[in-house]
């Protein structure tokens, strides 16, 4: 068996657009499985399997599938993020409106309430009047003195 020369397999990649696009695919996949696994705590060896599964694996099916694999992977986990992300935002206004309040009340204006707020406001004055008059009056009483 002999070996071929670099040149000769640089021309055989670059003459095949798709190979040399799932190779870099394969290769850049990799690296993201290597860097994701170690973030997450994996140790070296469990990350360098996954990233070299994820390379054959995407240089084997192709671009495509393996974007398709790969996006159907983190449907669960974006599924699950979303739901608590709902949770917490529906728990964050049901707080707020306990701060609020009269927050469920709904005030129906018709003739009769209308009326009765026209009457609470007359007597209102009334009383501010009377009050006025009363500190006058005093105000005279000690004055006379």
């Amino acid at each position: 068996m002999a070996i071929m020369p670099v040149g000769n397999l640089a021309k055989i990649i670059l003459s095949n657009k798709m190979t040399s696009l799932n190779i870099a695919f394969s290769g850049i996949s990799a690296l993201d499985t290597y860097q994701t696994e170690r973030e997450e705590g994996a140790g070296f060896a469990k990350a360098t399997a996954s990233a070299v599964f994820d390379a054959a694996l995407a240089s084997t099916v192709g671009f495509v599938p393996y974007l398709a694999y790969s996006m159907a992977k983190e449907i669960p986990g974006l599924a699950v993020d979303a739901y608590q992300a709902y949770g917490q935002y529906s728990r964050q206004l049901g707080a707020m409106q306990k701060q609020q309040a009269f927050q469920n009340a709904k005030f129906n204006d018709t003739e009769q309430a209308y009326t009765m707020r026209q009457a609470g406001m007359a007597i209102a004055q009334r009383s501010r009047y009377n009050v006025q008059q009363a500190m006058l009056g005093n105000e005279a009483k000690y004055m006379m003195r």
